[in-house]
């Protein structure tokens, strides 16, 4: 016979997993495949709830109570998988800071795989940045932590406190301030060619500063981002162990 208390039970980790994984910085992209995504996810709660202790469970209430019991979980599952996506978010901030520059923001073109605008050291920056986060094992955290919320956060554990909410505000923040970080070596190398060519301008009015600065402008962010690169591993290598105390950080405010 079915016991129908064990599949409200797996039906309650199976919304977690997946809406983790939806908003997560490795499966939101419209273009993976779905099917391969519901069934990573099934194949993650099949392993995952084995080992998950799940209360006793009842719904005097029917399917409308087992509804948002799924409801409050996939709220669990959404929010931790977005604080994940805030270190990719990071990078993609930062290249465009750079790009808003360096001229490149002109070109600020229609990306498929997200589905939005992307310019184009923001897209570099973030697909050098899936490289190094599987390079890192970054994966193996995000699994980690979604096994280690289900210790912190049991099933229907959950509850929104305000400390919770501090810290996501706390984490959003820190995400604008890590991009500032990142693009600041550009930034600073770009407004210092600026005020050269203002200084140029101003001795010499009849040069077109325009159109001699973009190429300029354009050259030597190209070969400052080049230099930036080798670097990034030791600064991704720093956002993922960020990763991983945002995720323990905002699972204690949900405990």
């Amino acid at each position: 016979m079915l016991n129908y208390e064990q599949m409200a039970a797996f039906l309650l980790v199976f919304t977690r997993v997946s809406t983790f994984l939806a908003a997560g910085p490795l499966f939101w992209l419209p273009n993976l495949p779905r099917p391969a995504k519901a069934g990573l996810a099934f194949m993650l709660a099949v392993v995952l709830f084995p080992v998950v202790k799940v209360p006793a469970l009842d719904f005097p209430g029917g399917l409308l109570a087992l509804g948002l019991a799924a409801a409050r979980e996939a709220c669990v599952g959404l929010l931790l998988g977005f604080v994940c996506s805030l270190v990719m978010h990071s990078l993609t901030i930062a290249g465009q800071l750079m790009d808003i520059q360096m001229g490149f923001f002109m070109s600020y073109i229609f990306d498929p795989t997200t589905g939005a605008q992307a310019t184009i050291a923001s897209r570099f920056l973030y697909l050098l940045g899936m490289v190094l986060f599987f390079t890192l094992d970054g994966h193996h955290v995000l699994l980690a932590g979604l096994a280690r919320s289900f210790e912190l956060v049991p099933v229907l554990g959950a509850t929104l406190k305000g400390a919770a909410a501090l810290s996501l505000i706390r984490i959003f923040a820190q995400m604008i301030a890590l991009a500032v970080q990142i693009a600041a070596p550009i930034i600073a190398v770009m407004l210092i060619i600026d005020l050269c060519l203002g200084i140029l301008g101003r001795t010499s009015p009849e040069m077109n500063i325009f159109m001699l600065g973009f190429p300029v402008k354009v050259g030597i962010g190209i070969l400052l981002l080049s230099v930036l690169v080798p670097l990034m591993g030791v600064v991704f290598r720093s956002l993922v162990n960020l990763l991983e105390r945002n995720l323990l950080v905002i699972m204690k405010g949900l405990a």
